[in-house]
């Protein structure tokens, strides 16, 4: 009986330093993506309104945020914002094609 509760606290003080050597923030992300809050921030201090779409898009380990905005006054812009640096790299103002 002690041999098998000796091994149990074997087994949890090895989960533990293993958890301890392993000690990063899970949830964080990785620094090619650290600015995503931030992006959004910047989009929205750019062209104030409401995000109607997002999504990240990724090339040759560049990632980018695209936010569609739409603005109060009806005109909608696509803000297109750098993970690494989280600066908005483009913003242009979509046409409707209606006549």
């Amino acid at each position: 009986m002690e041999l098998s509760s000796g091994l149990l606290i074997l087994a949890m003080s090895l989960q533990v330093a293993y958890a301890d050597a392993n000690n990063t923030d899970r949830y964080a992300p990785p620094p090619s993506k650290a600015y995503i809050e931030p992006c959004q921030r910047e989009a929205l201090l750019l062209h104030p309104g409401i995000i109607g779409k997002q999504r990240m898009l990724h090339r040759h380990r560049d990632f980018w945020m695209e936010y569609e905005i739409q603005v109060r006054d009806g005109s909608e812009w696509l803000v297109l914002c750098d993970l690494r640096t989280g600066k908005i790299i483009r913003d242009q103002k979509l046409v409707d094609d209606a006549f």
